[in-house]
């Protein structure tokens, strides 16, 4: 199994047990603005808690205005992308785990990780967030002194936090968990993010897409931008590849089947977009999966 992969430049060690546990814990004050600038999306689940100040949040088809206290549950392979909303300042603890870390404390509690088809903001009260900040605690304690014990407490303590999230969902009224929009931009922007995510596979251009939504290239680009942190065509591509990855790794289809698949034109555009994205080729790709 391969390593999960950091997330931005951070200001202090993370945590991490072996490949094959996958669990990761990484804990970060910023003061200086700070977007992520990478296509981002990985094989594990995520947790992300934001302790102080607040960020927009872009998650698969949309944006959310992520505030201090909030939640935030990512299931694998999912773009996303934080960016700043108002000051640069804030504070979060963010937890990366593959199933197989939880899975002791799911025979004992079954159904821990259906909270990621919920939200996927949260935002748990006072009485609540009492209890998140004092698991958080534990853990970043844990994640310094490292004593004897430590990789089963991990797991206790995650089992004990993806409980508390659960007991949230299903005590909270539906409607509080359904986050708005933050402006009529990013409802805006949301409904082009859908249409692509419902197309991709299409032939799909710049042109087009604008055409379609009765806007300029310009514009479009320009707002796609602000509100995701993607460009327009650097979606499009992320999600061919990504889809392309798993095509790769579960089925023995060719490259050039796959090419036309995702919806790339050609398999050497296909294979320098990959590489780009990647780091490797299609076919080094496959092997490097194992398939």
């Amino acid at each position: 199994m391969k390593p999960l992969p950091p997330q931005g430049t951070l200001p202090e060690k993370g945590f991490s047990f072996s490949e094959k546990d996958g669990f990761h814990l990484h804990h970060s004050i910023r003061t200086d603005t700070f977007n992520m600038k990478q296509n981002h999306s990985h094989d594990s689940y995520e947790i992300y808690y934001m302790r102080a100040g607040e960020r927009f949040y872009f998650i698969k088809e949309r944006s959310y205005h992520v505030k201090k206290g909030d939640l935030v549950l990512i299931q694998p392979n999912v773009l996303h992308k934080t960016m700043e909303a108002g000051s640069p300042q804030h504070e979060r603890i963010l937890i990366n785990f593959r199933d197989s870390f939880v899975e002791p404390v799911q025979s004992m509690l079954p159904g821990l990780l259906n909270v990621f088809e919920e939200g996927p903001v949260l935002h748990p009260d006072a009485r609540e967030l009492i209890a998140v900040e004092s698991v958080m605690e534990k853990m970043l304690r844990e994640q310094k002194q490292q004593e004897s014990g430590t990789e089963g407490y991990m797991r206790l303590l995650l089992g004990e936090l993806l409980l508390m999230i659960q007991r949230h969902i299903e005590q909270s009224d539906s409607r509080s968990k359904v986050s708005d929009h933050p402006t009529t931009l990013h409802r805006k922007v949301s409904d082009i993010v859908k249409y692509i995510n419902e197309h991709f596979r299409e032939p799909m251009s710049l042109k087009g897409l604008s055409a379609h939504f009765h806007i300029s290239p310009y514009y479009l680009c320009r707002i796609y931008k602000e509100v995701t942190g993607f460009g327009v065509i650097e979606y499009v591509n992320s999600l061919r590849v990504q889809e392309a990855q798993q095509l790769l790794k579960s089925s023995r289809m060719s490259v050039t089947d796959i090419t036309e698949k995702v919806g790339f034109d050609s398999s050497t555009h296909f294979g320098r977009i990959f590489k780009s994205v990647c780091g490797m080729s299609p076919l080094q790709y496959r092997k490097w999966a194992g398939k």
